[in-house]
This record gives C-alpha cells, structure tokens and sequence, in this order.
C-alpha cells in the first residue's frame, strides 16, 4: 500500500461525564412516551435481517439525523490514515478458482472519486477481500484530506465490514483498536460547549444533545470490534449500555423533532438486540434471554422474529419445554415454524421425526426456504445414518447455484466421511460453485474453510 505520513496533534479527547441511569434498556417508566397521536408513527421496522446477528455493508448504512449546528471541519482524524493501522492482505486462504488480482493503490494524485467509485464496483460485485484490500489502500494513499471525516468513516466502514465477510474479524477487531475512546468529546460535536449546572435543570432540557460525528452503524460496528481487540467483552457491554443511554436522551430532548424521534427510538432498539448478543457472545445465556424477553415488540410484524430469535436462543441453552411453547405462538408462519419444529427434534435427538417434518414441507414457495429446509433434511439424514441420501440431497442444492456456508462445510464432510477421494470430490465442489458464480453476481466471499480443503 501507499504510505504518506501524517502527523497527529495533541489528543484534546477528554472523556463526557457518565450520566447516571438505572438502565437505558429496562427503564419501568419510559420517559419517551409520546402522545397517542404521535404513537402510530413510532412502530418499528425490521431491526436485522439475520437471527441474533448482524453484519452490515457500508451500502446499508442507516439514515444520519439532520447535522449539529457545530460544524467540525477542522477536526484532525490523520491519525486514522497511518499505514502501520492496516493489515496487509493475502488470497492464500482463498481457493484458487476464486482469486483475483488486488487493486494497485490510488497515487497521491489520483482523484478520489474514481477510487471510491472502484471500491463501489467491488462491492456490487460481492468481491469483498479486494474491497477490503482497496479501502486500506485508499485511506493511506493520501487522497483523503484529514478533516474529511464523512469520507474517512466511510472507507473505515466498508474496510471493517468486508474483513468480517471475507473471514478476517480479528484483524478488523485488531484495526478498530486505533480508533480508542469512542465515547471521548473529541468524538461529539457539541453545541454548548460551556459547562451547567447539575441543578439547572430547565436550563439543560433546552440545550441540544451532543451528536457524535461517527455513523451510528459503524460506531456500533466499531465497539464490537474494540471488544474483541481488547479482549474485554464486558467493555462492548457497557459501551452499548452507554449508547443506549444516549438514544434516550436524544428521545427525551424536546428539541428532537418527530420524524428524528423515530430514527432514534429504531436506533435503540438495534442497540438492545445488540447487548443481546454481545452477552450471547460472553455466554452469559440466561442474561441474554432475560433481556430478549423484556424486548419483546407491541408490533404483530416484529412479533415473528423476536419469537424465532427467543427460540433459537432457548435451544441453544436447552430449555426445550420453553421453545416448544414459543414455536406455538401464533406469530409464526408455516416455514418458520417447520424450521423450529425441526431444530428442536434434532437439538433432541429425535432425527427420524426431524426428517418427517422437513420432508413433508420440502417444497415451498420460497426458493430460500425450500433450501434451508432441504439442507436441514440432508443433516437430519446423516445423522440416521443414511449418508447417500445426505450427499444427494446437498449435490442437488449445489447444482441448483446454491453455496452458503453450511452448505458447503456439511457436503465437504460428508465427502471426507464417504470417499477416500474426498480432496477430488472438494475441487470438483469448488469448481462447480465457481461455474454458477460467473452467472450471477457472488454473494460472499470463499475461503479454504468453506470446503475444509
């Protein structure tokens, strides 16, 4: 990568004084109520797309309330653009079917619009590595001025967000760590600088809230990883906690406007989901499940998936007769509930009604579902000890042009299980998957890992 050097100035980042709160996620009497007038405005929409996680690209990075009246044009962040920060990439973990070159590094001198819109090309592509490999080189290239913190953010973001696609969270959590205190002043523009009074309570109500300058969804993206940089999960815990609090006090500010009010009640409840699996994380089970079923939404069209994520967590600490209640629920659709149904007979050991379940709603009208569900057949299958009939149904997936991650750890298994070719089987595998990619666009990145080669 190119390097330019970049000097830093002396840290000014004092830490905002911690409000006192007897908890942004469980307060008994909301003070964010609003008017039944203003109450229909406030429904919630889909908090994240995948059960208990969530992992984002900068293509979908969630709306910024209007900006602060405090412009920070002059806030240094050269100390983001260092080229020691980042990591430099291989495709060594990556099938060789797969590979492409990487991108040669922008000059100092090219424009960096057409950077940025090379990095937007990769990214349409799904070739995250080389996105990845390109953000790092556009951030120390020196075409990024270091007051221009919308453009800086945003290529940290993509950076961070394509290492985790394409297998390489720890150093994205390692590259996070030289962001330091999120929570500091050098990171909030804040309209009144001056000081008041702890007792002036009139007069606080009437100022605005500091707003942090960061996009919230790489703020959030960025304490997960600095929790797992500094090998301190509690600190992603209360960290979050922190930024819960802040949502409320944004909620609760008379100056915030209805239409703010509602990206910042969403907001929070991305972030109560997030404390969710951050504590799912730590293995902290039962805290995490008492903390989902406070969550649970007023909403018939959250209801489905706040009872699929209780479920899923339920299963996985054990608690068999609370899921079987759970997959009752009347929120559940049909697929949803055969998926649940099925996990919960294996998670048993009832395989043989497992496979009943799964084989009589094999076909659906959902091509998605259909797979999981033929997938989930295939395990059900191996573990009756009826392996050809596993292999047949996950070849037949991969020839339909399906290729996640599952998918493709459990077929390679079962070639090491069946053939003492299995190597062969697996290049075949690679080979085949590839010939469908070059039809369509690539839905994630490949590693090695993903076949067991």
């Amino acid at each position: 990568m190119a390097s330019t050097s970049h000097s830093r100035k002396p840290s000014s980042r004092a830490a905002l004084p911690r409000r006192t709160t007897k908890g942004p996620l469980d307060a008994p009497s909301d003070p964010l109520a609003v008017s039944a007038a203003s109450q229909q405005l406030l429904s919630p929409q889909s908090e994240v797309s995948e059960p208990l996680s969530r992992a984002s690209t900068s293509t979908n990075v969630q709306q910024e309330p209007p900006a602060p009246d405090t412009q920070a044009d002059d806030r240094d962040l050269s100390f983001l653009l260092d080229s020691s920060i980042y990591h430099a990439l291989s495709q060594v973990e990556v099938p060789g079917t797969f590979r492409k070159p990487f991108l040669p590094p922008p000059g100092a001198e090219a424009p960096l619009s057409a950077s940025l819109q090379q990095l937007d090309a990769l990214l349409s592509q799904g070739d995250f590595l080389r996105a990845a490999q390109f953000a790092g080189s556009i951030l120390v290239s020196g075409t990024i001025k270091p007051t221009d913190a919308d453009t800086i953010f945003r290529v940290m973001e993509i950076r961070y967000s394509c290492l985790e696609l394409s297998g390489n969270l720890l150093m994205a959590a390692q590259e996070a760590k030289a962001l330091e205190d999120l929570s500091s002043g050098f990171y909030y523009d804040d309209p009144h600088p001056e000081k008041v009074s702890e007792d002036d309570g009139a007069e606080r109500q009437s100022r605005k809230v500091p707003e942090h300058i960061m996009p919230f969804g790489l703020r959030l993206q960025a304490l997960r990883l600095q929790s797992l940089g500094f090998s301190d999960p509690r600190r992603g815990v209360s960290s979050l906690y922190d930024v819960g609090l802040e949502c409320r006090e944004h909620l609760s500010s008379p100056l915030t406007t209805l239409e703010q009010r509602k990206l910042w009640t969403e907001r929070l409840r991305e972030v109560s989901i997030r404390v969710v699996n951050a504590l799912i994380e730590m293995g902290d089970l039962d805290t995490a499940a008492r903390t989902l079923e406070s969550l649970k939404p007023g909403e018939e069209e959250d209801l489905a998936l706040w009872v699929s994520r209780i479920v899923l967590l339920r299963i996985k600490m054990g608690d068999i007769s609370r899921a079987e209640e759970l997959i009752q629920s009347t929120a559940l659709k049909s697929p949803e509930k055969v998926v649940l149904r099925s996990l919960l007979a294996v998670a048993q050991g009832r395989f043989d009604e497992a496979a009943k379940v799964l084989y009589e709603n094999e076909a659906s009208t959902d091509p998605a579902v259909a797979a999981v569900v033929k997938q989930n057949l295939a395990v059900a299958n191996l573990y009756r000890g009826q392996i050809l009939n596993a292999r047949q149904h996950l070849e037949e997936l991969v020839d339909a042009g399906y290729s996640f991650q599952t998918l493709t750890v459990n077929l390679a298994t079962i070639y090491d299980l069946t053939s003492d070719k299995s190597r062969d089987l697996k290049t075949s595998m690679v080979s085949r998957i590839a010939n469908h990619q070059q039809e369509k666009n690539p839905s994630r990145s490949y590693l090695n890992a993903d076949f067991k080669l």
